[in-house]
């Protein structure tokens, strides 16, 4: 049941070049197309890297390994969550392999130190965690798109949750980092009110005595809470049992709130709200035979990354069916990877001009399933067709013919049509407040 992730990470300890075969036909026109990637399997961030990894594969096995009948060669290596490593695995790869894909699932910082080398080689770069902001605006790539629902969105989400709750008054707390400041002053933009306090835990915390009585002593009308791993399960924790959960209402970041996650964190973590790009519970055509095919054969939950997996190589499987499985031509190609059609398991995706997703965004309640077992239900679409704020500062100007048989997703195609230009501040959709009777669960 377990073969492919042990395969995996058996290659991840591999020299440079190895990979593995998907069962596949023989192309009919081309020569083997060749997706590589690196992912984080090792270390604190290897739930990302693997979940990203085992979701690309399940929607390989539902292709029959194949795109657009032509045969796939896929090959993973481990930056083990270094990112002198990750650059390292780049150029090597890039040395050996004729790579037509990147598909990248790293940490900020590894992904910084090596998307210039991979943007620069001709291979087309889909990322699936987090990137450097500049990629979304003025530093665009046309060699780069991001597939992961970016922090931006999440965090404009919450802000349109805030709203729709009449919340003024908030306290916010994530670790003393970039990333804490650039939330907040997300948050800020998207929702009027107060954001009181912002709480920085020492990194690797496991007590919160000071957080708790800063809590009393501020009594917002809500704490955001952007820790996640260990950090996140202990806050919670103490959270609980300090009492403030039932007076305090919490809404987290879905890193901290994935279902593996939800066990150790016991009934303190039951009735609380995140904002994700994903739901276990989402109506999709896809996605409960995700769902049920990977944990029967991963024997684990499926989570966001898992869907942002699954969603790349649909998309690949699109854009080249546009292309007749040709990947020789790489303008024709990047138009089909912009106009890919495909059914998202996270109920939609296209692009802007600046390569970034235009996505929905979601509110979950962790809650229990008919057997017990910790779950997440799906509340309301906080946001629907997010766009990227910096589309606007991005060059790039799509001008080309669109590729034979593409077309944007909903759309009639149309000949010489050109796609849309994303407002240069594009503002989120007005919330959908939850039904009545439960905008607020207790927490």
């Amino acid at each position: 049941m377990h073969r492919i992730r042990a395969a995996l990470l058996a290659l991840s300890l591999m020299a440079p070049s190895a990979a593995f075969g998907l069962p596949a036909a023989t192309g009919v026109s081309n020569p083997t197309i060749v997706v590589a990637i690196i992912a984080t399997l090792s270390g604190p961030g290897a739930m990302v890297g693997q979940d990203s990894v085992d979701g690309f594969s399940t929607a390989m096995r539902h292709l029959g390994g194949r795109f657009a009948n032509q045969e796939v060669r896929v090959v993973v290596q481990d930056d083990r969550g270094s990112p002198d490593n990750a650059l390292a695995v780049a150029r090597k790869l890039l040395e050996r392999e004729k790579v037509d894909f990147v598909v990248t699932a790293v940490t900020l910082p590894a992904m910084s130190a090596m998307v210039r080398t991979l943007t620069e080689s001709r291979a087309f770069v889909l990322n699936l965690d987090a990137a450097p902001a500049s990629l979304a605006g003025a530093g665009c790539s046309p060699w780069f798109f991001q597939i992961a629902t970016p922090a931006q969105a999440i965090h404009e989400a919450i802000g349109a949750h805030l709203s729709a709750e009449k919340m003024r008054r908030v306290v916010v707390i994530g670790t003393d980092a970039p990333a804490t400041d650039q939330a907040v002053a997300t948050i800020r933009r998207a929702w009027p009110g107060e954001v009181v306090e912002v709480l920085r835990p020492r990194h690797g915390s496991t007590r919160f005595t000071d957080e708790m009585a800063s809590l009393r002593q501020t009594a917002p009308d809500a704490v955001v809470n952007l820790l996640t791993g260990g950090m996140g399960l202990a806050f919670t924790r103490e959270f609980a049992a300090a009492g403030l959960k039932a007076d305090l209402p919490m809404i987290g970041i879905w890193q901290g709130w994935e279902r593996p996650m939800l066990p150790a964190m016991t009934e303190a973590g039951m009735d609380v709200l995140n904002v994700a790009p994903w739901s276990p519970d989402l109506d999709t055509p896809l996605g409960k035979r995700l769902i049920t095919d990977f944990e029967l054969e991963y024997g684990r939950p499926v989570t966001g990354w898992v869907a942002h997996g699954y969603d790349t190589a649909q998309m690949l499987d699109a854009a080249l069916r546009a292309t007749g499985g040709r990947t020789g031509d790489r303008d024709a190609l990047r138009n089909a990877l912009r106009r890919a059609e495909f059914a998202s398991v996270r109920g939609g995706l296209r692009f802007d001009s600046n390569h970034f997703p235009s996505v929905n965004v979601y509110l979950r309640r962790t809650t229990r399933d008919a057997k017990g077992r910790p779950t997440e239900e799906l509340r309301s679409t906080l946001i629907k067709d997010w766009h990227s704020r910096d589309a606007g500062l991005c060059p790039m100007r799509w001008t080309e013919e669109p590729a034979p048989g593409a077309h944007p997703p909903g759309a009639a195609p149309k000949p010489g049509a050109q796609p849309p230009k994303p407002p240069a501040a594009a503002q989120p959709a007005k919330p959908k407040p939850p039904p009545a009777g439960q905008a607020r669960p207790a927490q």
